[in-house]
């Protein structure tokens, strides 16, 4: 008990001299097999959109898509495309990203301990529109999934996930953390191949030149495999 309160006041501690904000994001991620399933390849289509400003103003779009190819029933190679326009403060004129993008998705066969594992290793190679430098980023995330008592369709979600830049640009990237994004929530199956997960999400953005940023959001997300 002590030990959690420390780490409570660790945490009030450090976010109160940090820039924080209230968010809204909202995702659909759509996979399945691409052409046939007996020849190994998969998609990937999603379309995020997230608010900020006490969730007041659009702050950012994601489309992303994606080829991927299974290398085993539970490991697939993903190589893909992203789309990001920005609404920064302050600024009348939109930031717009390009994003090539690189992942390895895995699972165990079976649960560990009552809970689904799930792992997605990316590189992400960014370019910003009016800049010149390639920006470089490596991002981890590790998923966990256990059943609610006595339920056939709800289940709790819990991940975590860790951006590294391999490098700094004229754009603003700096080599090092980036960022970290953790959520815990509730799922639901909704259908066969239709999931719902809305929960709380914790984002830790880390800056070189003014407080970092600890942003609390409402994050939900669709998730449907064809």
């Amino acid at each position: 008990m002590r030990g959690a309160v420390f780490l409570l006041c660790l945490f009030f501690s450090a976010t109160s001299f940090a820039e924080s904000d209230w968010h809204t994001w909202g995702a659909v991620v759509t996979t399945g097999n691409f052409i046939s399933p007996g020849t190994g390849m998969d998609f990937w289509m999603e379309g995020q959109g997230r608010f900020n400003d006490d969730t007041s103003r659009f702050n950012q779009g994601i489309v992303r898509a994606a080829l991927g190819y299974r290398l085993a029933p539970r490991t697939t190679v993903w190589a893909g495309y992203g789309f990001i326009p920005n609404s920064p403060r302050n600024r009348r004129d939109k930031v717009i990203e390009h994003r090539a993008w690189q992942q390895l998705t895995w699972r165990p066969e079976n649960p560990i301990h009552g809970f689904s594992l799930s792992s997605r290793t990316r590189l992400e190679q960014r370019t910003i529109e009016g800049f010149d430098d390639l920006g470089w980023r490596f991002r981890q995330f590790v998923k966990m999934t256990h059943p609610l008592p006595n339920s056939e369709l709800l289940y709790w979600s819990f991940w975590d996930e860790i951006f590294l830049n391999f490098d700094d640009t004229d754009w603003g990237a700096n080599s090092g953390v980036d960022q970290n994004r953790i959520f815990g929530g509730i799922g639901i199956k909704v259908a066969s191949k239709t999931k719902f997960e809305i929960g709380y999400m914790h984002q830790f953005v880390k800056r070189e030149r003014r407080d970092d940023a600890h942003n609390h959001i409402l994050s939900f997300t669709v998730l449907h495999r064809f």
